[in-house]
C-alpha cells in the first residue's frame, strides 16, 4: 500500500501548477531588437541578466514534422518560442519561483506584442531540461503550460493544443 506521502505528491503538484498558472505578475520592462527578437534585464540572486527571447520559424517540412502533429503541419507561418539567461537555455538553479513567474510574465507580453505585429498561424512552446545531465523537461513544460496557457487566453483568436513535450498556440480565425 502507498503510503499518504506518496498518494499526496500528484495533488499537491496539481495544486501548484494550478495556482501558479493563475499568478499575476507585472511583466518587465523590454526592448524589440529585431522583428523576431527582444530582449529584456532581470535580477537574479546578485546579478543582472540579459533575458534574449527568440521567434524561430518553421522552415523545413521535417521541423514540422517533428515539432508539429499532422493537422498543424500545413501551417505556413509557425514559429518556435524560445529564450535563454544569458547565453544559456538551461534553467540551472539561477532563479527561484518569484523570478521564474516574473521572466514567464515578460516572455507572455512579448507573445501578445509578437502576435499584434506578425502574421502567425501558430507557436510552438516547449521547456527546456532544469540542468544539463537531465534530459526531462516534464516538470518545467508544465509549469510553462500553467502559466503561458492561462495568460495568454486573453487572445480569443488562437486555441491551444499539445504535442510531444511543449504546446502549440494555434490561430483558430
Amino acid at each position: 500500500m502507498a503510503s499518504y506521502s506518496t498518494l499526496l505528491a500528484p495533488l499537491i503538484k496539481e495544486m501548484l501548477v494550478k495556482e501558479i498558472g493563475e499568478a499575476n505578475i507585472n511583466p518587465l520592462k523590454w526592448t524589440r531588437v529585431a522583428p523576431a527578437r527582444y530582449k529584456f534585464l532581470v535580477d537574479v540572486d546578485d546579478f543582472t541578466e540579459v533575458v534574449t527571447v527568440d521567434f524561430d520559424k518553421f522552415v523545413e517540412d521535417e521541423t514540422k514534422q517533428f515539432y508539429l502533429p499532422q493537422k498543424y503541419r500545413n501551417l505556413e507561418d509557425v514559429y518556435n518560442v524560445g529564450y535563454d539567461i544569458s547565453g544559456t537555455e538551461l534553467q540551472l538553479a539561477k532563479s527561484d519561483l518569484k523570478t521564474l513567474l516574473t521572466i514567464l510574465s515578460t516572455v507572455v507580453d512579448i507573445v501578445k506584442d509578437f502576435l499584434s505585429k506578425n502574421d502567425v498561424d501558430g507557436l510552438y512552446i516547449r521547456g527546456t531540461a532544469k540542468n544539463m545531465g537531465s534530459k526531462d523537461i516534464s516538470q518545467k513544460s508544465n509549469l510553462y503550460k500553467a502559466f503561458i496557457k492561462k495568460q495568454l487566453q486573453q487572445i480569443t483568436d488562437f486555441g491551444f493544443d499539445t504535442y510531444r513535450d511543449g504546446f502549440i498556440l494555434v490561430k483558430t480565425k
